[in-house]
Order: C-alpha cells, then structure tokens, then sequence
C-alpha cells in the first residue's frame, strides 16, 4: 500500500499547480484511502506548490522590493510617531502628578487651620439686599393682602398701602394678626424652596436624580396667590374709579388682560419673589454660615472630588502609555520582519510567510477531511481525520524549527 501512495505523489504531483489546495487534499486522500502515514509526502508537495507561487519575475521582484520599502518607512515613521506621543504623554503624566500633590499638601493645611474660606464681599452684599428685599416683601404682602380680603380706599393703588396699621387697628385684632402673619406663607414658602435646591444638591453628589415636583407646586401657588391678588386688587382700582365717575365701564374678567395694575403686582411681587428665593437660597447655602469643621469637611470634599477627577485623568495617561509601548514593541518587530523580507528578496531568497503557508496546509487538510467524511462512517472519519491532524501538526512544527534553524 505504501509503494501505491508513493507512486501517485508523482502523479498527482504534475497535477496540483492546476488546482487549488483544497481539491489537491481531496485527491490526496482518495488516492491514499485517507491513511494517515502518507500525508506527509503530499504535505511536501504543498510546500513545494507554495514555494513555486512564492516566485516572482523580475519586475515582480522590483515591485516586493520597493513595496516593503515603502511599507518599512510607514513603520518607521509610525514608530517615531508612538515615541513622539509617549514623550508627550509621560510630561502630562508628571504634571498630573504634581496636580495631585499639590492638592494633597492644600488638603494638609486645611486640617492645619491654613487653607482660604474665600472673599465673603458677595456675602455680605447679598445678605443686605436679601434683608431689604424681605422688608420689602413684608409691607407689599401686608398691603396687597389687606387690600384684596378687605378692600381698596379711595385714592390708594392697592398694593403698596401707607396707612395699613392705622386702617387695621380701626377693624380690630384679628385683622392686625392677619397683615402681619399673611407675608409669612410666602416668606415660608420661600424658605422651603431653599431646603428643596439643598436636597437637589445631595442627589446630584449621590449621583441621584433631581425632585422638582416640589419647587414647581411652590413656585405656581405663589403665582396664582399673586395673580388672586392682583385681580382683586385691579377689580378694587376700577370700581373706586367708576364710583367716582372717573370711567363709565363696569368692570369684567377679560379687563384683567390690559390692565396694567395686575402686571405691577406680578412683577413688584411674584418677580421679585423669585429673585428673593434665589438670593435667599445662596446666602443660606454659603459656607461662611457652616460651622467651622462643616467649613473645613466642605473644602476637603471638593479637594477630594478635583483629586478623583485628576486621578483618572492620570490612570487615562498611563493607559495611553502602556498602548502606545505595546504598539511600539509591535512595530519594531514588524520593521525587522520587513528588513529581513528585503535582505532575501535582494538576494534570491524568497522569505516564507508563515501565516500564508499554514493558510495553503489549512485548505489542503480541509480537502483531505471532506473525503474522509464523505467516505467512511462517521467514527473511522473521525480516527482517520484525528491521525492526519496528528501528523499534519508534526510535519508542520518539524517544517517552523528548519526554518527557525535556517535563520
């Protein structure tokens, strides 16, 4: 059986160079029944069929030459390149670094009584204009309150009223307690707007999403209680003047629209409310009214976040310049790949490409299992094709060690 698989190497040997790798194996393995002691003889075959398309004319060795060449200067340049950047990266890395360290050391002096609360001028400004602002909201909601449950003078716009106390007295206590406590539900709702905005900013910290609901019920029952009352204020104006024979038109909902007393109270209270409760809320919030240790844990934690943040901005860094040594380390073995490529086409030595060569076995071995499977029951397809595997590994190992040899 071994001299029939010996005689037709030759004969199918004058055939391959007219088919593929695949249908070689197929051959092969009809030929030899797939007895796996004979593929090594066909394996030879291939590998002399792959040496003969390896062969180029003489300008077809010009071409490979000066194609490595080109691709050997990208190589290069692309590896002057990556140290380039790693140069580049490594100072971003020292001055990361040294970020990191000077915030430690301002951490230190904080803890040591030396670290900067900051200007407190916008502090101090802001709290006089918040307390002008809140005496301010006292007399307009007293007035434009007092006006709308109990009506508008003669004379009187309504909402800024400077006879109030005088006129409140005259009606009893009860009326007294009402002027002076009914600014209070704004100036609470105001405050309350203030503690939502606080609890915002700890779910932001908590990587939480914002509540708004609350802020919005608040902000849309001052407006309406502010659009109540500048209705009835309006209402009050046109009726003084139409009692007083001042306008002949009596007065109907759809006036509210071009009357211009019911847009001074939405501006003189509801606007101004807004920027109260914003200014109230900074002011609130400083940390010039934190305790002394609630002043020191607020810098140190946001000493802490810039640290986390320029932590990973170094951990990026480093990433790069590990990639970047890792794509250098390729680089140079493929320069030195390419320049030995070039040396053997320079002098008549055609270098093997591996990947290729394992590729054609590939095909080949494909070809010699598809017989095997389509001509043996399953579990001697099985053997057969595990031996030839076998063998087919061996010849190949035994063939990367001549190489290796050989170089």
């Amino acid at each position: 059986m071994s001299e029939n698989i010996l005689n037709t190497h030759s004969k199918i040997k004058d055939d391959k160079s007219k088919i593929t790798y695949t249908q070689y194996g197929f051959r092969s393995a009809q030929k030899s029944q797939s007895i796996p002691e004979g593929i090594d003889g066909y394996l030879d075959n291939v590998y002399d069929k792959f040496l003969e398309e390896q062969k180029l004319d003489e300008q077809g060795l010009k071409d490979r030459i000066s194609k490595l060449k080109a691709e050997l200067q990208q190589e290069r340049s692309k590896k002057n390149d990556l140290t380039a950047d790693i140069a580049s990266n490594k100072i971003h890395k020292e001055n990361k670094e040294k970020q990191i360290e000077e915030l430690e050391l301002e951490k230190i002096d904080i803890r040591n009584g030396e670290g900067e609360i900051g200007d407190n001028s916008s502090f101090i400004i802001g709290s006089f204009i918040a307390l002008l602002l809140t005496m301010y909201l006292f007399v307009f909601y007293s007035s434009s309150g007092y006006s709308a449950f109990y009506g508008i003078k003669n004379g009187s716009i309504g909402f800024i009223n400077p006879n109030i106390f005088s006129d409140a007295i005259n009606k009893g206590g009860g009326v007294i307690a009402l002027i002076i406590l009914f600014p209070f539900i704004f100036l609470a709702m105001g405050f309350y707007i203030h503690i939502a905005i606080e609890n915002n900013k700890k779910l932001n910290l908590e990587n939480k999403p914002s509540k708004y609901g609350i802020i919005l019920f608040l902000l849309i029952s001052t407006l309406i209680a502010d659009a109540f009352i500048g209705y009835k204020i309006s209402e009050g104006v046109h009726t003084n003047e139409f009692n007083a024979g001042l306008t002949n038109k009596i007065w109907k909902f759809n006036m509210i629209y071009s009357d211009i007393t019911f847009y001074l109270v939405l501006i003189l209270g509801f606007v101004v409310y807004i920027i109260w409760g914003f200014l109230l809320n900074y002011i609130l919030s400083h940390p010039y009214l934190k305790t002394e240790s609630e002043k020191i844990k607020l810098m140190i934690e946001n000493i802490n976040n810039k640290i986390i943040e320029k932590r990973k901005e170094l951990s990026d860094i480093i990433s790069k310049i590990h990639k970047f040594e890792s794509d250098i380390i390729t680089s140079e073995s493929k320069i030195q790949d390419k320049e030995k490529d070039i040396i053997g086409y320079e002098n008549g030595v055609i270098p093997i490409n591996i990947s290729s060569l394992k590729g054609s076995i590939g095909e080949f071995m494909g070809g010699w299992q598809n017989y095997t499977h389509g001509n043996f029951y399953n579990d001697d397809a099985l053997r057969l094709n595990n031996e030839a595997i076998k063998v087919q590994s061996l010849w190949l190992n035994n063939k990367l060690k001549q190489f290796n040899s050989e170089n």
